[in-house]
C-alpha cells in the first residue's frame, strides 16, 4: 500500500508498505518491537507514530505536529516526535499482514 514517511528533518518520502512490521521498522528507532499509535486525521487517513517516542526522547517532528494541530487531531499543547507515516486509508492498513 502507498503511504508517506515524514522524517524529523521535514522530508516527505513516498513509500510502499508491505506489512505492519515494515511500518514499525520505519518509525521505531530503537527496535521495531515498540508499539505504534494511530492518530486519526481526516477522510479515513491516519498518522502512525512510535507510541513510546517521547519516553525515548526522539526529536520533534514539526511537520507532523503542524499537520496534527491544523486538523485538531492532537491537543494544542501536544506534539509529535520521531518519524511518522501517513496512511491514506486506515482500513487498508488494518488488512496488512504481519511479517
Amino acid at each position: 500500500m502507498k503511504a508517506v514517511l515524514i522524517t524529523v528533518a521535514g522530508e516527505e518520502i513516498k513509500i510502499i508498505l508491505t506489512s505492519f512490521d515494515s511500518a514499525r521498522k520505519m518509525i521505531c528507532e530503537y527496535g521495531y518491537n515498540s508499539p505504534l499509535e494511530i492518530i486519526n486525521l481526516q477522510d479515513g487517513k491516519c498518522m502512525l507514530i512510535d507510541e513510546e517516542g517521547k519516553l525515548k526522547k526522539l526529536a520533534l517532528n514539526q511537520v507532523a505536529t503542524d499537520l496534527a494541530h491544523t486538523i485538531e487531531a492532537i491537543y494544542p499543547s501536544d506534539y509529535i516526535v520521531g518519524n511518522v507515516i501517513i496512511i491514506d486509508d486506515v482500513d487498508e492498513f488494518d488488512e496488512l499482514p504481519y511479517e
